[in-house]
């Protein structure tokens, strides 16, 4: 299946319930990548019936598909899954077990072992502490801390040596703030939310390593640009943020500043039909100009649980402004 994917880095999400939910399911690997109920097995291929008349170094709507193999355990485990990097064909397939203390033993067809674990711990305080590790080795930690609700306030994500890399606070009144660390842990970037009143508007502001703004945007909430200003010529140390706008059930608008710090933006609009916001009925992007310049549309045919079947992927063809049938995806579906 095709992803998306977006920036952590200042990103303001709005999401809601697919429709017809009742309540909040637990959330397993199967639903992350997409899947609904009982999948034991999904294979994918892909059939292209024309070239993708888009020139390939200015593609920023990825919607292509790779063929794919996913087995899932009864929790919703993936306990095998073949490799997506050849857009032909299967390069190596993978096998997972799960032992008793939480590590996942994979292991691909070259023979190539890999052990992963996650280990959670609370403090006195409440406080959640979350270790990923690789083999006997920390890959890296996260901690939060909850409020007497049990929300989420505060997150600090750390590395593999400890050196803290970011921290997000959310308080209860909606705003938002994100900072950055370099390996001195110095800030090298700083994004703040503020959340209007009639929670209509949104407000976000970014600051340099020495505290001055450096840009400011304006968004409603249908992700409509209101006002903005960047400081001409700032190119952050850090990567700028890959979304600054929001995303809602069916609906989601990101904008990315000019990584030449010349203060103009890109914008990609994405449209849903309430499926979720990984399925995508159309996408457009805008380029600096303002122009738009990528269109897609995906038609999809679900089965009884809501997954898709099949899936038909069309692009704009600028030269000839019509949409060109790029990519024909069928997936075979098995059910506990």
């Amino acid at each position: 299946m095709f992803l998306r994917l977006l920036s952590l880095l200042c990103l303001l999400t709005l999401f809601g319930l697919p429709s017809g939910a009742q309540e909040p399911q637990h959330w397993t690997e199967r639903r992350n990548l997409g899947f609904e109920g009982p999948v034991r097995s999904a294979l994918t291929t892909v059939v292209r019936p024309n070239p993708d008349p888009r020139p390939p170094a200015l593609r920023k709507l990825m919607v292509q598909a790779n063929p794919d193999w996913a087995v899932f355990d009864i929790q919703g485990r993936r306990s095998e899954f073949a490799s997506a990097s050849n857009r032909d064909g299967f390069e190596a397939i993978s096998k997972c077990t799960f032992q008793a203390d939480g590590t996942k033993v994979c292991t691909d067809s070259t023979g190539r072992t890999q052990e992963t674990r996650r280990e959670e711990a609370t403090l006195p305080d409440g406080t959640r502490e979350v270790t990923y590790l690789r083999g006997s080795k920390v890959d890296n930690r996260e901690v939060t801390r909850f409020d007497e609700k049990g929300n989420a306030v505060s997150s600090r994500n750390y590395d593999n040596s400890g050196r803290l890399t970011s921290e997000n606070s959310t308080p209860p009144n909606g705003d938002d703030e994100w900072k950055i660390y370099d390996e001195n842990g110095h800030i090298v970037q700083n994004c703040q939310t503020r959340e209007s009143n009639d929670k209509t508007r949104f407000d976000r502001w970014s600051y340099d390593s020495e505290g001055l703004l450096v840009w400011h945007l304006a968004l409603n909430s249908d992700g409509e640009l209101l006002s903005y200003w960047y400081k001409v010529g700032y190119k952050p140390m850090v990567s700028s943020s890959g979304s600054l706008g929001i995303c809602r059930r069916t609906l989601c608008v990101d904008y990315k500043f000019d990584e030449q710090g010349s203060g103009r933006m890109e914008k990609t609009v994405q449209h849903t039909s309430g499926e979720g916001n990984l399925e995508p009925d159309s996408e457009e992007h805008y380029n600096l100009e303002g122009v738009m310049d990528e269109k897609t549309e995906i038609k999809y045919a679900r089965d009884a649980h809501g997954n898709w079947t099949s899936r038909t992927v069309f692009v704009w063809d600028a030269s000839s402004n019509r949409m060109i049938e790029v990519e024909r995806d069928t997936r075979t579906i098995d059910y506990y």
